[in-house]
């Protein structure tokens, strides 16, 4: 049995890899006729590869050597990836502190395409089986975390993730109506936190703050989780206060000193 052709996408996705592969730091610069000679592949392939990644700036073309160069495109994405990592290594240790003072499960996450991103993860010891993995993503409108990300974004782009993502009902408490979330954003902002009472998993509850870097732009969201079995309204203002003040140290320590003065109100 034959094994079926990948796609032509998958292709010409895979061409372009292997040319941005063959810059390196002995070769930071090759023209069309050294790329196709590296690559095996015809000039004409190359050309158009080319064409398309200087287009989209992943890659610049010098006008006087005809030489192609890694782009300003590249560099934006490391950048990215760089920012998530120093994120991950400010918010750790006090990720740590509130997963000892709580027992409960703790996450941390990033707005990405309009989806909750979980890029770190602290579980319970206690039994709990949650769909939560570093990595993978989430509904933004019905989870603490994404809310909280969700009311710090102007209301065109909440707008417009709406319009892409949709609001699919998890529960009977999720909210599918796009005013009712724009409402329910305002409160969150007006609060300095979100809730998520039972609206993505019908027995989970989770609480969630922001985090500011050092220009008071809300770049993740921290949250504690726990099942609402074990919630009592006293129970769940002290994780909020927790949760707040986590998301407070993590803030300072990348570079946020006008800390909102907000005060927590219930439920």
């Amino acid at each position: 049995m034959t094994r079926p052709q990948p796609a032509r996408e998958l292709r010409s996705l895979r061409k372009a890899l292997r040319l941005l592969h063959a810059f390196t730091p002995a070769t930071p610069e090759l023209t069309l006729t050294e790329l196709a000679s590296r690559l095996g592949m015809h000039k004409t392939t190359v050309h158009r590869i080319l064409a398309t990644l200087q287009a989209e700036r992943f890659l610049h073309r010098d006008p006087a050597t005809r030489k192609y160069r890694l782009g300003i495109k590249l560099f934006e994405l490391g950048s990215l990836v760089q920012d998530v990592l120093e994120l991950k290594r400010s918010a750790r240790p006090h990720l740590e502190h509130l997963h000892d003072r709580s027992g409960e499960t703790i996450h941390l996450a990033i707005l990405d395409d309009g989806w909750v991103l979980y890029v770190d993860k602290l579980e319970s010891p206690r039994p709990l089986q949650m769909y939560s993995r570093v990595g993978r993503r989430a509904p933004a409108h019905c989870t603490a975390l994404g809310k909280v990300l969700l009311a710090h974004l102007p209301s065109r782009e909440v707008d417009a993730i709406v319009a892409r993502r949709g609001l699919q009902r998890y529960t009977d408490r999720t909210i599918c109506d796009p005013q009712t979330l724009h409402t329910h954003l305002s409160l969150v902002r007006q609060r300095g936190y979100a809730l998520d009472n039972g609206e993505h998993e019908e027995l989970i509850r989770c609480a969630a703050a922001p985090v500011r870097d050092h220009t008071g732009r809300v770049v993740a969201a921290v949250s504690i989780t726990t099942i609402g079995v074990r919630l009592d309204p006293s129970r769940l203002h002290t994780l909020i206060r927790m949760v707040c003040e986590t998301a407070t140290h993590i803030s300072y320590d990348l570079g946020y000193r006008e800390m909102p003065s907000q005060q927590l109100q219930g439920g």
